[in-house]
């Protein structure tokens, strides 16, 4: 048995030879304890007042140059102290880190690491979001474990087969802005083109920027069958069709919460391509807030994160994921994409509004179409003249308002959204502000848009419109005798307590 260290301001992990520390010095080596720090080496690249937690990025570069120190003989048999300043940021990201990679590279469980960093006076600063507004949502680092770790229990994040230099070269804004955060999802920043080649046939590709040059090359080469835009057009979609790739629209407002209905088509279009063994790229304006909405609320449906877990590992693959109001939203409603799993199906008949994708219904819907199918090939069996045209009655064609509700206990303001700049620097931008300036452009220039919208809405008014009282009685042969009812459910930098100061050339754009 190893011989314990007595330190101050020292957490022991592994007796006498994985410790953590705190100090506001520089401590010198012994003969029987090797210092070390990365503070001078890793840095995060914060928008606003965020501060963590490092990437997976980071944590492959710790993990070699501890493994360096571990390894050297000239170490073998001495206590290891990885050590941060006293800041708090500092310390939080510090302790994030390893707990970590003895998660993910020395196979440790959720409460093995956890334990050491229990009851720790002072307590270790929680995570915050990349918005301009106060923080009102804290992500721990026990939100980061446990994300993390469910994460590598379903096979989402593997150290063994994770590419740095790729994760490093697609993150930077030159290369394209994106990251691969799961086997079946993409994150990205939209890309952009002058105005007069956003519409018509997409002639040719010589005018496109080097970051939009490189997310086609990347797309087709990684086998992406779905793009999904959640923002205003800034190029035109057919540079995606025209090599294969279907591209949907599931546009709304930035700095908002997405639509219950737009939820359940984005479930549905991504569990369609997943099943044909595809991936789905989705993007916002930033590729982080709006984005991470849609991709958290699939995570949860699949894998059952909890909407802390969820946030915590979007940000330690994306830094800036999920924003503002956005973080509640995907709180409030984390139960309900569980109950999703067993309350909803596939539908059987595709959707026009997601390009001929299927999304999820209710599983009375569900019934309901296979009961039509079956009907219907039953009377095409009995009769070779029969149309469905000729025999269908038809709802009467009325466009019900479509409401979006919207919980009160969300914030409705969003002051700012994170963005990333060619410059090397993370920004905050007001789009409130921005909004009131470019209202008329976009009533101008997103007609698409709208027509989207409105598309949506009429289909789903179809779908939940009054009929007449002779049409429900012929509706009424078409459901199930024994109709159930399925309830809902309930470079360089220094440290300072303000945060890191970056240099270009080090960390991600």
């Amino acid at each position: 048995m190893r011989k314990k260290v007595y330190l101050d301001n020292t957490i022991e992990f592994l007796r006498g030879r994985v410790y953590l520390g705190a100090y506001d010095y520089t401590p010198q080596d012994t003969e029987d304890i090797v210092f070390f720090t990365v503070e001078d080496i890793l840095f995060y690249n914060r928008f606003h007042l965020d501060f963590g937690p490092l990437h997976v990025g980071h944590l492959y570069r710790f993990a070699v140059i501890f493994h360096e120190i571990l390894n050297d003989p000239e170490n073998s048999g001495k206590a290891v102290v990885f050590y941060s300043s006293t800041s708090t940021r500092q310390r939080a990201n510090s302790a994030c880190m390893l707990c970590c990679y003895m998660l993910l590279v020395q196979g440790w469980t959720p409460h093995q690491v956890l334990q050491p960093l229990a009851q720790v006076d002072p307590p270790f600063m929680p995570f915050r979001d990349a918005g301009y507004s106060n923080a009102d949502f804290e992500i721990t680092i026990q939100d980061v474990v446990y994300g993390v770790w469910r994460a590598k229990e379903r096979g989402l994040i593997n150290l063994n087969t994770f590419q740095l230099e790729i994760y490093e070269k697609y993150e930077r804004v030159e290369n394209g802005d994106f990251n691969v955060l799961t086997p079946d999802f993409i994150a990205f920043a939209s890309p952009e083109e002058d105005k007069h080649h956003r519409v018509g046939p997409a002639s040719s590709k010589s005018h496109l920027n080097a970051p939009f040059r490189s997310v086609l090359k990347y797309f087709a080469e990684d086998n992406v069958q779905l793009v999904v835009r959640l923002n205003s057009h800034l190029y035109n979609k057919k540079h995606f069709e025209d090599m294969g790739i279907k591209h949907i629209d599931m546009i709304f407002e930035d700095g908002t919460c997405p639509d219950m209905s737009i939820v359940q088509n984005f479930i549905g279009a991504a569990e369609t391509i997943i099943k044909q063994g595809g991936k789905i790229a989705v993007h916002c304006k930033a590729g982080l807030g709006r984005t991470g909405c849609l991709i958290g609320a699939h995570l949860i449906y699949t894998h059952g994160f909890t909407a802390n877990e969820c946030i915590a590992f979007l940000r330690f693959v994306r830094p800036g994921m999920v924003v503002g109001p956005q973080q509640h939203w995907l709180y409030l409603n984390q139960n309900s994409f569980r109950e999703w799993k067993y309350t909803m199906k596939l539908s059987s008949e595709p959707s026009d509004v997601i390009g001929g994708l299927f999304p999820l219904v209710t599983l009375e819907e569900y019934k309901a179409q296979k009961k039509n199918k079956k009907s219907s090939k039953k009377l095409l069996d009995r009769d070779g003249d029969y149309t469905l045209d000729e025999h269908t009655v038809t709802p009467p064609d009325t466009i019900e308002k479509r409401h979006f509700h919207s919980n009160v206990a969300v914030p409705q303001n969003s002051p700012g959204q994170p963005r990333k700049g060619h410059n090397g620097t993370n920004t905050i931008e007001n789009i409130n502000k921005e909004s009131r300036v470019k209202s008329f452009d976009n009533n101008n220039n997103n007609s698409d848009d709208e027509s989207m919208q409105i598309d949506s809405s009429q289909s789903n008014a179809k779908r939940r419109g009054h009929t007449s009282t002779e049409d429900s009685e012929v509706l009424k042969q078409l459901l199930p005798k024994n109709k159930r009812v399925t309830s809902s459910g309930a470079g360089r930098r220094s440290a300072s307590g303000a945060g890191v100061r970056k240099i270009s050339g080090t960390v991600k754009r």
